[in-house]
């Protein structure tokens, strides 16, 4: 078995970020932008090195829209780019890639070259665009795939499947959108969180199997090589080998559900400790909720949206990081300055974490165009909620109590006003991890439970055995530890059904440091 240490993500949907790569002129990046301009001309297309050069460039839900072919080309040109980004300060041991980020991290790995991988992309587009249903859609749910898979089975439709399994309470489902909708009326009769995903096909379910067969067809020419780097698929289940059909691979996984939560555990138990994604689409915050104890990063900081480094330098101790989703800040291995300006696209990133946090969407359905109330259900009593965390998270004091700041229709209008309201760095927030370790030692030791048992993503009650008045007793334990006073009393403290939710709470009730 090999040795695991360092694991690189490579994104997939998600993975483009409008002016991604603004300001950073260096030649592997752009060797990267040039190739890929030069395979979309090849196909009769724009280039789209722009998108990610831009500040001002469409973002991912206008190109949904308008332009999914350079949505899918800007994806793979953002995940192979920011993967040489973090190789200038690190080596991964495994690069794994989401969803259509397999193209991408077999690119990095040498099994295709930089074009081919470019053209695979092109030619998966198109194959899309010609013989994908017009009425598919993909559906987030708050839920173990296990159970998403019973609503699956209950809307009886032979189109609908679950497609990812992201973490322990985050499956994707996929389909036609007539099942899809049931699906998420179904979800919502449960009271589960149910979000309908902002993706141009509904990937990786039987609906696409003729869009498959013509990709299949296209590639026929393209050469795979050995690997140069060693690969974990969640499509296949494994690693790869160079006698695998990577293009068959790439052809299935258009139909065959993404076990991402699987991926990152095999890896851990293999021993791997740190997760790098390449970009910023939430992975690092999809492997916190499976594996807790790690460390995951991302080459993208938080503030300003500008590239850097994957890793603490090598002197340094290596600071347990937050997903994206969990609004935790991301180190860096240069210290910021004591005082740095706010840019509005780092506020709008900071915001879009913390709300997905808040309500449990993935951190790409919050994009700084959706309307808060209309197109993210956010009523006036929850947005005030919302503005609470925002004062605490930006230090914002008695100016958020400003109406102007609640009649901000969109993320992109209320990041504009912080902005302007406050030009110096929030506090940071408490590392999410931290408060899991502290919270498994505190529970273990209560319990007398040994510590290593005492997992983020058990159930309290079916796993752990504790029942509803023992729950009532440690929250109060809790609550006298983390000095959350009445906060506590808030019965969602009660309702979280794992430590790994109850710190993600704990964390946005209480955002600075013990």
């Amino acid at each position: 078995m090999m040795a695991v240490e360092t694991v690189f993500l490579l994104p997939g949907q998600g993975g483009y970020t409008p002016g991604l790569f603004a300001g950073d002129g260096s030649p592997e990046v752009r060797e990267v932008l040039d190739t890929v301009d030069g395979i979309a001309a090849e196909f009769g297309r724009g280039g789209v090195s722009g998108l990610l050069t831009r500040t001002d460039s469409p973002s991912a839900a206008d190109l949904v829209r308008s332009d999914s072919f350079a949505l899918q080309l800007a994806v793979f040109a953002a995940a192979v780019g920011s993967f040489r980004v973090a190789e200038r300060h690190d080596t991964p041991d495994v690069v794994v890639g989401h969803s259509m980020g397999e193209i991408a991290a077999l690119t990095v790995a040498g099994a295709f070259g930089l074009a081919d991988g470019a053209r695979l992309v092109c030619h998966r587009s198109e194959a899309l665009l010609a013989h994908c249903p017009s009425d598919g859609g993909m559906v987030a749910l708050e839920l173990p795939a296990a159970r998403a898979a019973h609503l699956v089975g209950a809307v009886a439709d032979r189109g609908l499947a679950v497609a990812v399994c992201n973490a322990p309470r985050q499956t994707v489902v996929s389909g036609p959108d007539e099942a899809v909708a049931l699906v998420a009326k179904l979800a919502g009769a449960l009271g589960v969180q149910a979000t309908r995903l902002n993706a141009p096909f509904p990937f990786h379910s039987p609906v696409l199997a003729l869009a498959g067969e013509a990709f299949g067809e296209a590639i026929t020419g393209i050469r795979q090589h050995p690997l140069r780097r060693a690969v974990y698929s969640p499509v296949a289940g494994g690693h790869l080998r160079d006698d695998n059909d990577l293009k068959a691979l790439l052809v299935r996984q258009l139909t065959t559900p993404v076990r991402f939560m699987d991926a990152v555990r095999e890896l851990h138990a293999d021993g791997a400790t740190r997760f790098v994604e390449c970009g910023k689409a939430g992975l690092s915050g999809l492997v916190r909720r499976s594996v807790p104890e790690v460390v995951a990063t991302s080459t993208v900081r938080t503030r300003g949206g500008a590239s850097a480094p994957a890793a603490p330098p090598a002197d340094s101790t290596p600071v347990p990081v937050a997903a994206p989703a969990d609004s935790a800040p991301v180190p860096v291995a240069a210290p910021a300055p004591a005082t740095p300006v706010l840019s509005v696209a780092g506020v709008l990133d900071e915001l879009r974490e913390l709300y997905a946090s808040a309500l449990g969407y993935p951190v790409e359905v919050i994009t700084g165009d959706a309307d808060l109330e209309a197109d993210l259900g956010i009523d006036s009593l929850k947005r005030a909620e919302m503005l609470g965390k925002v004062s605490a998270h930006f230090g914002l004091g008695e100016s958020a109590v400003d109406g102007r700041f609640v009649a901000q229709p969109t993320l992109a209008d209320l990041a504009g006003l912080i902005t302007e309201a406050r030009g110096a760095a929030p506090e940071p927030v408490a590392s999410v991890v931290e408060v899991l370790d502290e919270l498994r030692e505190l529970y273990a030791s209560a319990l007398g439970y040994p510590v290593e048992v005492i997992t983020g993503d058990a159930d309290l009650e079916a796993d752990l055995g504790i029942d509803s008045l023992k729950r009532a007793e440690m929250l109060g334990k809790v609550s006298a530890h983390f000095g959350l006073g009445e906060s506590a009393v808030d019965g969602r403290f009660v309702a979280q059904p794992t430590l790994a939710d109850l710190a993600d709470l704990i964390t946005a009730a209480r955002p600075s440091a013990r």
